[in-house]
């Protein structure tokens, strides 16, 4: 459904997933989307693994659980306006193009990681 507000679970001990989170927050006018750490309470009450998943970004719409490239779509299309438009478009794609530049990108995210700058930011989850 348009409306349904999207739980964000996003690695904590990682920059780039930190930074991402916080671009999106940005955004997030219309307040769809909700962090939490893929390790905390609202992720083991959605049914996450202890330790979360560490190979991707996981949201949940619903009882949907979506990671990788179609999370981060969703999560535009959230956005709405000309974001919305770039997920559909994004998404008239065949998926396993941008799951293979995901998984580039998160296989190099490693360098990224900065000690001070890996902290997910209060304001942005719902739950440590």
């Amino acid at each position: 459904m348009k409306g349904d507000p999207l739980i964000v679970l996003i690695d904590g001990d990682c920059a780039l997933c930190d930074a991402s989170a916080v671009w999106f927050a940005r955004r997030n006018s219309a307040h769809r989307l909700i962090f939490a750490a893929n390790t905390g309470v609202v992720a083991r009450v959605a049914g996450e693994p202890p330790g979360g998943d560490q190979g991707s970004l996981v949201v949940w719409v619903g009882s949907r659980r979506l990671t990788r490239s179609t999370a981060v779509l969703e999560m535009l299309n959230a956005l709405g306006g000309g974001w919305s438009l770039l997920a559909k478009i994004g998404k008239a794609f065949p998926r396993r193009i941008f799951d293979r530049v995901y998984d580039e990108v998160a296989r190099r995210r490693g360098p990224l990681n900065r000690p001070a700058a890996c902290k997910l930011l209060s304001p942005y989850h719902l739950a440590e």
